[in-house]
């Protein structure tokens, strides 16, 4: 109490003496202005000194993540507050300019405490989450009793009910709740402000801002987790759904998958999280061909079509189809328009048709299609539709090929010396052939024929009394006028053979074996054998086949009774011409000897 009343003469005292100065300097000025119509700049700020004083208060935001919010409370004696409600986000910093009023008007601020007060609050995706009341102080000491010096003004930050972490500094100096402040009043103040949150919140990696997406199925990938320790959910703008997350076994990295229509743009984003928004587009709408090019020429044979789709929504993606026709070289069809339906995999936009079987000269057209895009929702395609839904590929002019017989192959019809031959084989429509068979061995055989008749790429032609042995046919490819091509050639190297065959014959009681198999060819040292054998009669022997193909068993057989079984196969040590399939026969014993079948 006793303080408090030497405080007030004090100040009364140092009011008074003040007053009387102002008012002479206001004078002594007054007088030079009229006098010499000059203002004294220097002594005028001395006197506004008196009056006010500024300050530059900076606001820091030092939260690792969160938002600040800053709003002023109350204030007193001063000219300039700076804003009533200040928002920061992390790590973001802002500058006020604060003017405090040392007046004798109304309100009456001469030689009074001056301050400004606000709340700090930070947010945690919008929600409050630490606090803190925070004044700038002002403060008028007058008595050196008090102080240990003479009179000044001094300037602090004060703190209360605070949770957040507060630092102040006045021209450098630390003046967080310091009893007395600093004085000599400075021109710089610095408040920081942080929470103790260090949990970041969960945040979208993948797909970027802006991007177009693929197909309709799309990977959402992001790291972080909410505030309770939970996974978050992904919700969009285009659909009502709440998408799950998961972690993807790195640490806080999580994975989400989700339908987007094509030909919009939509938002996905995580719920709970301000900010987290990704605007993206949805992929171009249609299908498209992918894995042949347009104009591609493609091998003949077995082959598959695929590509991408993205549809408007999964069931109509489920019912795309592909059209196929095919042409040949002068234009006609030579397939009709048939259509297929693929297997699409609506996870991945993927579709894919196999089975496909390309003919050679045969230019192929193909179309591919989904169902017309609902309407309902307002979800109309705003983005470019895929190209490449209809292509067209070919393959090359069939080359001349001879597809019968086939390369040694061993060709029998018959038990006689000579038979006709049938050969067919693949070419371009519309061109010409010539071709020719000679025989290897030492017999003396050639004969030449020519084809102009080619019907849907396929040519046949039979080529009579072929004699027996070692035959080379040789095919060679020329174009046309209409149907230029290069010329191309093909050959096939056969054996000319009789059928394998086994008759049983009597003579007297006596049973022997004879046949035809292959011939014996001493000019390509092939000399076949024909093998016979029974188990019952532990019986085995081989004979040799002559020239013409013909053979005879050098053993003869009698029984008067009981069943034996014979067996017959075809033996040759060449790698090229395999044996036919092996024969047998029944023999049964009696008075006049066997009587044989076959099996």
């Amino acid at each position: 109490m006793k303080i408090s009343k030497i405080k007030l003469c004090a100040m009364l005292f140092f009011i008074v003496l003040i007053f009387y100065h102002n008012a002479n300097a206001m004078e002594m000025v007054k007088g030079e202005i009229v006098s010499n119509n000059i203002v004294n700049e220097k002594e005028l700020n001395n006197n506004k000194n008196n009056l006010s004083r500024n300050y530059n208060l900076t606001f820091i935001n030092n939260s690792k993540y969160d938002m600040l919010n800053i709003k002023r409370t109350d204030e007193k004696c001063m000219y300039k507050t700076g804003s009533s409600d200040i928002n920061l986000m992390a790590s973001e910093r802002i500058n006020q300019e604060i003017e405090d009023k040392n007046t004798f008007g109304v309100p009456f601020c001469f030689g009074l405490d001056k301050y400004i007060s606000w709340t700090a609050e930070t947010y945690i995706d919008g929600e409050k989450y630490q606090s803190c009341d925070i004044q700038f102080y002002v403060d008028f000491i007058p008595s050196p009793w008090i102080t240990g010096s003479m009179s000044d003004w001094y300037t602090r930050v004060d703190t209360s009910s605070c949770k957040l972490k507060v630092t102040a500094t006045c021209d450098g100096v630390d003046c967080l709740n310091i009893e007395y402040g600093v004085s000599n009043p400075p021109s710089d103040v610095v408040i920081t402000i942080k929470d103790d949150n260090t949990l970041s919140p969960p945040t979208i990696n993948s797909p970027q801002p802006d991007s177009t997406v693929e197909n309709n199925y799309i990977t959402i990938l992001g790291t972080g987790v909410m505030k309770d320790g939970f996974l978050p959910l992904i919700i969009t703008d285009f659909n009502p759904y709440n998408y799950a997350t998961q972690f993807t076994g790195d640490d806080k990295n999580w994975i989400s998958h989700l339908w987007i229509s094509c030909g919009i743009t939509g938002t996905i984003s995580i719920k709970g999280i301000k900010n987290s928004d990704v605007t993206l587009n949805g992929p171009p709408c249609g299908a498209t061909i992918t894995s042949i090019q347009d104009g591609q020429i493609i091998p003949t044979g077995k082959y598959s079509l695929s590509g991408r789709m993205n549809s408007d929504t999964a069931d109509n993606a489920k019912h795309m189809q592909v059209q196929i026709t095919g042409y040949q070289m002068d234009g006609t069809i030579y397939v009709p328009t048939t259509s297929y339906i693929p297997n699409v995999d609506t996870g991945t936009g993927k579709w894919e048709l196999g089975g496909l079987e390309a003919v050679c000269g045969i230019n192929y057209n193909v179309s591919v299609s989904i169902n017309t895009f609902s309407t309902s929702s307002g979800n109309y395609p705003t983005l470019p539709n895929l190209i490449g839904s209809n292509i067209s590929y070919h393959t090359a002019n069939c080359p001349i090929e001879i597809t019968k017989p086939e390369n040694y192959e061993v060709v029998s019809s018959t038990i006689n010396d000579v038979q006709n031959i049938l050969i067919e084989g693949k070419a371009t429509d519309g061109t010409r052939i010539d071709g020719s068979i000679n025989s290897l061995n030492s017999q003396d055989y050639s004969n030449g024929f020519a084809i102009s008749v080619i019907n849907n790429n396929r040519w046949s032609t039979e080529i009579q009394d072929v004699p027996i042995g070692f035959m080379k046919i040789t095919v060679t490819n020329y174009g046309t006028e209409e149907v230029p091509i290069e010329t191309n050639s093909d050959e096939v190297t056969i054996l000319s053979s009789k059928i394998f065959s086994v008759e049983a014959k009597k003579d007297n009681v006596f049973t022997g074996f004879y046949g035809t198999s292959m011939p014996y060819v001493e000019d390509e040292d092939f000399s076949p054998e024909v093998e016979i054998s029974s188990d019952n009669l532990g019986f085995f022997e081989r004979n040799i086949t002559d020239e013409k193909g013909d053979w005879k068993a050098k053993n003869k057989h009698y029984a008067k009774r009981g069943v034996y079984l014979f067996t017959f196969q075809e033996y040759n040590d060449s790698e090229n011409y395999a044996a036919r399939d092996k024969k047998k026969i029944k023999c049964t014993g009696g008075d006049s000897g066997m009587s044989c079948i076959n099996q």
